[in-house]
């Protein structure tokens, strides 16, 4: 029995990774990060959360929406250039991103008119979190930004 208890125990983790990332029926493709943070040479770079100096959070949040195309760029780099599906709205999709210390500005837009500038600091040697969500309700449509200190309460 031993080796059951082991077996169940190492795949607690994937099965609640599973859970936690995909709470609707049509989910989709989880986006991915654009090639621009994944090249060597870039000064905003996609890096493991441990070495993050920005931790950013993107999720689509409009049931009449279920799918928005969302292009987000940091410093005129971009982050993401995909699909989020609202699934049942608890689907954050976090990039972990390596930037040098000082004033940034980040931007993003949807496929449905939305859009959104915001500036922001990072310091050595702390991490900050930040949040983008898209909303709409009709022919309305909103991107919202939350920037702090600490991680957010989802995470």
């Amino acid at each position: 029995m031993p080796s059951r208890r082991v077996v169940a125990l190492a795949l607690l983790p994937v099965l609640a990774s599973g859970a936690l990332v995909g709470c609707g029926d049509d989910q989709g493709e989880d986006p991915v990060a654009h090639a621009d943070v994944t090249a060597a040479g870039s000064a905003v770079r996609l890096v493991d959360r441990s070495e993050a100096d920005l931790v950013l959070h993107v999720s689509n949040q409009s049931f009449d929406d279920e799918r928005v195309g969302l292009e987000i760029a940091v410093d005129g780099v971009t982050v993401v250039d995909d699909d989020f599906h609202v699934g049942s709205q608890h689907n954050w999709v976090s990039f972990s991103l390596s930037l040098p210390s000082g004033a940034h500005e980040v931007t993003a837009e949807s496929d449905s008119g939305a859009t959104l500038r915001e500036r922001f600091r990072v310091l050595d040697g702390t991490t900050r979190y930040a949040v983008i969500d898209h909303w709409g309700a009709g022919d309305s449509a909103e991107l919202t930004w939350l920037f702090q200190r600490g991680p957010v309460a989802f995470d």
